[in-house]
């Protein structure tokens, strides 16, 4: 890969030890106990966290790859950890990339009990592993997870063979192979293929013919800019958990786009007409309300005008001061607006003024601009990648949930497909890149520790965060077309774990700009 870095050097320093390093006992394989006890303390901690979840999944995996046990036992084991997971409708907040792990152990499960119970017919169990696993490559396809979703396709395929479906089976053997061409995965495509071959009673050696012209794709991204106008339609969906309710809010705006060449070299983009259409979603009803109860703080979804230089770096903003004025009394008028009566209201709606304030002060637009800038644009500039290869780099990104603070976090990302531009296009002529990023676990723990983290005393009991990002660009200039991101994060503050205060959002934000 040559790429461009992203606020920060790519290169890792590997350390060695030349001393003689003392043999190891080997370690024990883990045992039920383990899990139970692990789940134990997690929950004693804070019941909530995403940590008891994920542990609870882990122990179901532990229990279905446990084939020494008697199958009906471990089996009945697994599905208690599994419900218990879906039980909780909060689950679907704090545990949103972990749906499709349970559809994917679903699958397992349902196709073990097939093998167990001999006294049963297994059709039953057979076709419910299909569906299962059919949820989860959706779910998959979700979460930009295109590996997990084209193997989740396959295994489907084998749940209807062994059901005696041998036309559904073929055909999801077929869509699997579709995907490998698509993202390019040639290992997984030839496995495959080995089994269509078998499926169809052909020699094994035309795979060598079924894989010639396996697309090898890679892609050089160039920063090309010219005179443009476009308009912007923007959208945020987000799930938050507060003080023991759920809320779902819908925010939009659409605006017009410019890119100017500017006066002394570089490019200006100006936006305009960004507030007349623009709904923060700040009271959101709740779902079967018969009045509006809960108030989020608005989303920020109007960009702000920025100055470019001509090789693409980020060189500011533009009238920033003003406009983060006026930005902030428009929303604070949407949200005095439509505050509801009563002194509950008044105390969350003056608690979302005081978010505005801060979310909207020149400090944070600018700062989130030049962020989303570099995620969407000035990272890719020079980069050539391989279809499928994924890179790693770190970089200082906002937190989730506490835009405030900036830390260390670790950025996978990947060219995934060819693509076309819009939905109205036929040729694949821009790229899809898709980045997952996490924060750095150490820098996590001493920005915690430094606000009052999870320690005797602390203030944080527990704080977990994710985002994903799929953008869609025009290689040859790396103006984008479509951006989605999913936000997460989780956090529980207090001293005990039955005192916490948990909160917790999942959002999705999608772009689409029509030049």
């Amino acid at each position: 890969m040559s790429a461009r870095p992203l606020l920060c050097a790519l290169a890792a320093v590997l350390a060695c030890s030349c001393s003689t390093p003392r043999p190891r006992a080997p370690a024990r394989a883990p045992q039920a106990l383990d899990f139970e006890s692990a789940i134990r303390r997690l929950e004693r901690k804070d019941p909530a966290s995403p940590a008891v979840l994920s542990a609870k999944l882990a122990y179901a995996q532990f229990l279905l790859d446990d084939t020494s046990a008697p199958c009906a036992k471990r089996l009945t084991l697994a599905q208690e950890q599994m419900g218990s997971v879906a039980a909780n409708p909060e689950t679907h907040i704090l545990f949103p990339a972990g749906w499709a792990l349970v559809a994917s152990l679903e699958y397992r499960q349902q196709l073990e009990r097939a093998a167990c119970d001999q006294a049963a017919d297994p059709r039953d169990a057979l076709l419910a592993a299909a569906a299962a696993a059919h949820r989860a490559v959706a779910l998959y396809r979700g979460e930009f997870a295109y590996r997990s979703m084209v193997i989740m396709q396959f295994d489907a395929a084998i749940a209807w063979r062994r059901a005696g479906e041998k036309a559904a089976a073929l055909a999801a053997l077929k869509s699997a192979l579709a995907m490998d061409r698509e993202f390019g995965f040639e290992d997984d495509a030839r496995q495959n293929y080995a089994l269509l071959l078998t499926w169809r009673d052909e020699p094994a050696t035309a795979i060598a013919r079924l894989l010639k012209d396996f697309p090898r794709r890679r892609v050089r991204l160039t920063f090309g800019w010219h005179a443009l106008h476009a308009r912007v339609t923007v959208e945020d969906r987000r799930a938050t958990l507060d003080g023991g309710q759920i809320a779902y809010s819908h925010a939009a705006a659409a605006f017009e786009r410019r890119i100017t060449a500017a006066p002394h070299g570089g490019w200006s983009v100006t936006y305009t007409h960004r507030l007349r259409a623009y709904d923060p979603g700040v009271w959101p009803p709740e779902p079967g309300a018969k009045r509006r109860r809960l108030v989020f703080p608005p989303a920020p979804l109007i960009p702000v005008d920025i100055k470019v230089s001509a090789k693409g770096e980020f060189a500011g903003v533009e009238d920033l001061q003003k406009f983060s004025t006026r930005l902030t009394r428009k929303t604070g008028q949407l949200i005095r607006a439509a505050t509801p009566a009563g002194k509950a209201a008044r105390i969350a709606a003056e608690d979302a003024l005081e978010g505005t304030a801060i979310d909207f002060s020149p400090g944070m637009l600018e700062a989130d601009t030049a962020q989303s800038y570099e995620l969407e644009t000035a990272m890719w500039i020079g980069a050539t990648l391989d279809q499928g290869d994924w890179y790693e780099v770190s970089a200082p990104l906002a937190l989730p949930g506490m835009g405030q603070f900036v830390i260390e976090q670790h950025i996978e990302f990947a060219f995934t497909r060819r693509v076309p531009c819009t939905a109205a296009a036929t040729a694949d002529r821009c790229v899809e890149i898709v980045l997952h990023m996490r924060p750095d676990a150490k820098a996590l723990r001493h920005m915690l520790a430094d606000i009052g983290g999870p320690s005797p005393g602390g203030l944080f009991t527990d704080y977990f965060a994710s985002m994903e990002e799929r953008i869609v660009i025009d290689p040859t200039t790396l103006l984008p077309y479509r951006g989605e991101r999913r936000i997460y994060w989780y956090a529980a503050i207090g001293q005990r774990a039955r005192n916490a205060v948990v909160e917790s959002e999942h959002v999705v934000s999608g772009t689409r700009y029509a030049h």
